[in-house]
């Protein structure tokens, strides 16, 4: 399956608002967790389904619904279905390949992400797309499959540290997709890292391996490009938002999103800038190679021309060639040769060509 589009034939002739599943399904079976929390108290909660989680929701907490797992359209049409949540952005939930955006209603404010995390074991960015639904008093997020990221999050809320606890669903809104932008600066600086790792052998090492590198990053820092560059769009219609589920306490931090974003996207375009750099470094150091190769032969095959007039001219096969009746003769044209040779070098020298 192709890394930068997925496959998109299951969604031919289905009209709008259809819910398909689109991706590589990543989890046997959906999973659904409930955290629901006040000043007082945190309350978690984990079922087989959709309809148990719902039921759990309580008007006097802040409800964190989590659920793991898009490969289900039974499931999203249910979710949709409680949380008054339109066909088309219940399609968007199951479609993997989603465009980083914002939807807003009079219901709910809808943000669809990307998640990025570099492999350490092959070096590759991967991709996992997060949906996060904001409502009254409510927050859902659809995950691909079960991930850690947000579990900082959960365990702040368990040990009522910081402001989580005291304010409403907008603030957990913010600390979430805080947490997914933070985590493109950390794959950036893990990608970054081996990009000026590069830095200390392009001049030295003229191999297959090193441009296979070269390459390798610039495709990884193209595809995370594809998934921050729309985030600056989510970050820009959040601060200018008039929605009435965000609230003044919470509507300086998205002017903190939008700076980090725009980082984030700064970064990316520095790396960018510097995997070219390093291609036409690599590729003028290769030409340089070349060209000192070449010009060694070509002092040689210059030395060499003049000599080879001289052994053609002695070479003949006329009877009447003076020199070859001389006593010294032949010491006579080595000495020639041999001087024309010592003078083409002393000249070559002195125009700094050697």
């Amino acid at each position: 399956m192709a890394r930068f589009i997925k496959n998109r034939k299951a969604l031919i002739d289905k009209g709008p608002g259809n819910v398909t599943f689109i991706g590589r399904q990543k989890m046997d079976k959906p999973r659904f967790r409930l955290l629901s929390y006040n000043l007082s108290e945190v309350i978690e909660h984990e079922t087989d389904n959709a309809h148990d989680l719902v039921a759990k929701l309580s008007d006097k907490h802040v409800n964190w619904i989590n659920i793991d797992g898009l490969h289900n359209p039974d499931v999203i049409n249910e979710v949709g279905r409680s949380f008054e949540l339109s066909p088309l952005v219940l399609e968007d939930i199951a479609n993997t390949d989603q465009r980083p955006k914002m939807v807003e209603d009079n219901h709910n404010i809808v943000v669809f992400m990307k998640q990025v995390q570099l492999s350490a074991d092959t070096q590759n960015v991967q991709s996992e797309q997060i949906t996060l639904v904001l409502g009254n008093n409510y927050v859902i997020s659809f995950q691909e499959q079960v991930g850690t990221f947000f579990e900082p999050i959960r365990q702040r809320l368990r040990d009522n540290i910081g402001k989580l606890r005291s304010l409403k669903a907008d603030y957990l809104f913010y600390r979430i997709i805080d947490t997914v932008v933070d985590n493109y600066m950390v794959c950036l600086g893990s990608l970054g890292e081996l990009i000026e790792g590069n830095e200390e052998h392009i001049l030295s090492k003229n191999n297959k391996e090193l441009i296979e590198e070269i390459y390798h990053h610039k495709t990884e820092i193209s595809f995370v490009r594809k998934a921050v560059r729309p985030a600056r769009e989510i970050s820009k219609q959040l601060k200018n938002s008039e929605s009435g589920l965000l609230t003044p306490k919470t509507r300086p931090f998205f002017d903190d999103i939008d700076d980090l974003v725009t980082h984030a996207i700064e970064t990316i375009d520095v790396y960018y800038t510097m995997i070219s750099d390093q291609l036409n470094i690599y590729n003028t150091n290769l030409s340089n190679s070349a060209n000192e190769v070449m010009k060694v032969l070509t002092i040689f095959a210059a030395i060499f021309i003049p000599l080879t007039f001289i052994a053609g001219i002695y070479g003949t096969n006329f009877d009447y060639v003076p020199e070859l009746h001389f006593k010294y003769g032949y010491f006579m044209m080595w000495g020639v040769m041999l001087l024309m040779a010592i003078a083409m070098l002393l000249f070559f020298k002195k125009k700094k060509w050697l």
